[in-house]
């Protein structure tokens, strides 16, 4: 029995490792998005990524991209950003690093 336990509680604490981290971009995402956003770079994607990690984790575990739709990362980030941004007292996210975790999450979420 204790075998038992010891094998549910390690794929749960593996399941929830790999769930918290987020899926490393590559160049395939970025093209997966092109008419989308022209212009749109794989670092531009990366820095997205390092926004999002670097400041929404100091509040509340982070999401999957692909856990929400696109219409609804469209709606979260602006209101997460302008809680951050209150909550520090200062624009810790600018409009550009608010797009660059918002068009993050949405090319993850494909």
């Amino acid at each position: 029995m204790k075998k038992f336990f010891f094998l549910i509680a390690g794929t749960l604490l593996i399941a929830s490792c790999t769930m918290s981290k987020s899926a490393a971009p590559s160049q395939a995402n970025v093209d997966a998005v092109a008419d989308k956003f022209p212009g749109y770079t794989l670092a531009d994607l990366m820095k997205g990524k390092e926004l999002y990690e670097s400041n929404c984790q100091t509040c509340h575990k982070l999401a999957a991209p692909k856990s929400e739709s696109e219409s609804s990362w469209n709606h979260i980030v602006p209101e997460m950003v302008e809680k951050t941004n209150r909550k520090a007292g200062k624009d810790v996210l600018d409009a550009e690093g608010e797009n660059l975790i918002l068009r993050y999450l949405i090319t993850m979420s494909k």
